[in-house]
């Protein structure tokens, strides 16, 4: 009776240590929407940014570029990745706005921190704290790490270069604000605007990234850890 008791009582215990460790490596759905003008959204961000995030092992992204689908794809995402600079419906913009408001996480990356929907000013008012409406011309920048104590910002060298569009970024005095992670300074005009930053919000964490344009970019060691930080923080 007591051998039946201990092994009862193993089984019991395997059970619920299997349990937990399913629970802790549970995969995240993330939603991803690219697509638009001035970029290969596709290629760097359908692919390159999906496989550095999905190298972790713990996220799946599902990518698109129709964006009429959102409010579907949104029913079973944990959370969302904004990188694109081409129209959003109003079913689609009710659709984030009630999954950000529920308290899902939004990263924003590149073109998604642009002034894109006229029609949809709390967008940036509410999920951006912000927003770019010029860059200078491409050339290699100057990447400055502001605060090395976030989660997003470990394990990022102090300064990193690469060739990139340098977003005017200029945070709305409106908002609820952001907090400045990295910054981007221009050779050419000593010019230094927010490179990556979360937005307060009461419900959902948020974080965005300026940079982006293409391979020398995306392909970078230190692009491709803040953009797993960013996911991280934003998942935890």
């Amino acid at each position: 009776m007591k051998n039946t008791t201990k092994l009862l009582a193993a089984f019991a215990l395997l059970l619920m240590t299997t349990g937990t460790t399913l629970a802790q490596t549970k995969t995240l759905r993330i939603l991803m929407v690219g697509g638009g003008g001035s970029h290969d959204f596709a290629r760097w961000y359908g692919q390159e940014d999906k496989k550095t995030i999905e190298s972790t092992g713990k996220y799946s992204v599902t990518y698109t570029e129709q964006t009429d689908s959102i409010p579907a794809y949104l029913k079973t995402a944990d959370l969302l990745i904004l990188t694109n600079n081409q129209p959003i419906n109003a079913a689609g913009q009710a659709a984030i706005t009630k999954f950000v408001e529920k308290g899902h996480g939004l990263l924003l990356l590149h073109a998604a921190v642009w002034y894109n929907w006229e029609d949809w000013p709390a967008y940036n008012l509410n999920y951006v704290g912000g927003g770019s409406r010029s860059h200078e011309k491409l050339q290699e920048i100057k990447n400055l790490v502001v605060n090395p104590a976030h989660a997003i910002t470990q394990g990022i060298p102090a300064r990193f270069e690469f060739v990139d569009e340098l977003y005017r970024h200029i945070p709305d005095p409106a908002s609820k604000g952001i907090e400045v992670l990295v910054i981007g300074q221009s050779k050419e005009t000593d010019a230094v605007y927010p490179g990556a930053f979360t937005v307060k919000h009461p419900k959902a964490k948020i974080a965005a990234i300026t940079t982006g344009h293409d391979e020398r970019s995306h392909q970078h060691e230190a692009y491709k850890q803040l953009l797993i930080n960013a996911v991280n923080w934003i998942a935890n």
